[in-house]
């Protein structure tokens, strides 16, 4: 009996697995963004929990969510402009 139910709960363990990934699948690819909506941006991010840094240099609009890393956010960076 015991037997029985660990195999109907391996069952539907694996069932839901594989259904998961065939909807995970059936997600359509997000459009690509319109080229005349991208412009310039030039801000530094910095992880605060390993140190990675990353410099976003396009974005579709001036005020950007900060990326994430470490599944946290990270933190914009600030750095002096340099004299021309």
């Amino acid at each position: 009996m015991f037997t029985y139910v660990v195999a109907a709960v391996f069952g539907v363990v694996i069932f839901r697995t594989i259904a998961w990934g065939v909807k995970m699948l059936a997600i359509p690819v997000p459009p690509e963004p319109d080229p005349d909506d991208v412009g310039e941006v030039d801000q530094t991010y910095k992880c605060s929990v390993c140190g990675m840094r990353l410099t976003v240099t396009h974005a579709q609009s001036e005020d950007i969510e900060p990326p994430r890393h470490c599944r946290e956010d990270m933190d914009p960076v600030w750095e002096p402009e340099e004299a021309t």
